[in-house]
């Protein structure tokens, strides 16, 4: 750099401060061009370590599924879904419940770094917001799972809440400061909580089914009051190393869970904030905090909605019925490996495997991406090839709809993402063991 020498000449020293300045500007730009390029590296190095965690977590939850089935009398890989209103109390009931309470996993294990979304949506079941909009629920003597666990119990680190001995939950009534508190502390602080959402295959496995002589079909034989093969009355439950040990389909394309979208407005937008502070019900001793989701947060879906077709008239993906709808078709195009994309009548209806569960939350080379874990013990990794955050394993949604539409259909167009030979989005991943005049 050149140094002035004021004792020149006017026009010399102006020369020279100019040469200085410019040389200034050139060195900040410089340094400035270096900054955002570290910058950038700093954050997609940060995002490719968050991704790193992701997929470990997902394969020590398929080692935790493992070890569930060795110990389960029906080797199942889980106890259920992650769900209150269908499964029970979500400290003993699910295969969130099934890694924690057996020691395969933590609280940080179930939760993907990258996902934004902390808290999983059924959680607001326990807080007791949403209204049972479940047709599929527990009914009957079923019901006392939902008693069973912290849900049944008036203490919790011997603190009782403000309600009525024996309503469970430490006595904390819904939708209040406390249960928020006891949500927060107990359930989301003990680990009973994920952003990683699970397929239908996991959880449920099959539909239960019947053979109709009359007509020579297949069809569905769960409640008729159930929105579609989605509860323990209208499939088989979870899946079972047995049922994967005589597959026709490959383990290794059978999805167990993957990263979580965001639940549905009008039933993952949190009422309250989830979090702990010294100040806090059941804070005692504890002076620490936690922030979970703020209030009007969205937080992140559940599960696969299951077997599902694009409905042309209302430009959404329709539910198969949990009672009475017929399989035949589905059965011997799967048998066949010729099935068509899912559309047409009800009499001829074929489906896929709603995917609107799962978010591309990855950055990747080749655009936004959804790590899974397989059956056979991998984790693999898909990307969003048309950057609507959402993978489409072969729905006909056409290119034409209006963005209100598009909003409400989840997928974009028609693209395959999921491709067969990678992803298995069928009904029956056992189509050989049913056998007969269907053939």
């Amino acid at each position: 750099m050149h140094t002035i020498n004021l004792q020149r000449s006017p026009a010399v020293v102006r020369r020279q401060l100019g040469f200085t300045l410019i040389e200034l500007l050139v060195v900040i730009a410089i340094i400035a061009l270096l900054v955002a390029l570290l910058s950038t590296a700093i954050v997609k190095a940060r995002e490719s370590a968050r991704t790193a965690a992701c997929q470990n977590n997902l394969r020590q939850s398929g080692i935790g599924m493992f070890l569930h089935a060795s110990r389960d009398s029906g080797g199942r890989l889980c106890s259920g879904l992650f769900d209150h209103n269908r499964e029970g109390c979500m400290d003993t009931y699910g295969w969130v419940s099934d890694q924690i309470n057996i020691g395969s996993a933590g609280p940080e294990t179930l939760i993907c770094p990258s996902n934004p979304m902390k808290v999983n949506e059924k959680l607001l079941d326990v807080f007791g917001w949403k209204t049972n909009d479940n047709l599929d629920n527990l009914v009957g003597g079923e019901q006392v799972r939902l008693t069973h666990g912290m849900c049944g119990k008036d203490q919790w680190k011997e603190i009782t809440g403000p309600g009525t001995a024996g309503v469970g939950f430490a006595t904390t009534n819904p939708i209040t400061a406390e249960r928020a508190s006891l949500v927060s502390r107990y359930f989301i602080g003990q680990g009973y909580n994920t952003n990683y959402a699970t397929s239908w295959f996991l959880t449920y496995s099959a539909p239960r089914v019947r053979y109709e002589a009359s007509d020579q079909s297949l069809r569905t034989n769960g409640q008729a009051a159930q929105q579609g093969l989605r509860g323990r009355r209208a499939t088989l439950g979870a899946l079972t190393t047995a049922r994967l040990g005589v597959s026709d389909v490959p383990t290794s394309i059978v999805a167990l869970i993957g990263d979580a979208a965001p639940g549905d407005i009008d039933e993952a937008i949190s009422p309250v904030t989830f979090g702990f502070d010294k100040s806090d019900y059941f804070a005692g001793t504890d002076t620490g905090s936690q922030l979970y989701a703020e209030s009007g947060s969205l937080l992140s879906e559940s599960a696969s909605e299951g077997p599902s077709f694009y409905n042309s008239s209302t430009k959404k993906l329709g539910r198969i019925g949990s009672y009475n709808s017929r399989l035949e078709v589905q059965l011997k195009c799967e048998k066949l490996r010729n099935c068509l994309p899912p559309t047409g009548g009800s009499g001829n209806r074929m489906y896929l495997q709603s995917t609107l569960a799962w978010y591309a939350m990855h950055s990747g080379g080749g655009g936004p991406a959804v790590n899974m874990l397989f059956a056979d013990g991998s984790v693999r990794t898909f990307t969003d090839l048309n950057e609507d955050r959402y993978l489409n394993p072969g729905f006909p949604v056409p290119s034409t709809l209006t963005e209100f539409q598009y909003l409400s259909s989840g997928y974009r167009d028609s693209t395959v993402e999921l491709h067969p030979s990678k992803f298995f989005s069928g009904v029956f991943i056992s189509p050989s063991l049913i056998k007969g005049k269907l053939e």
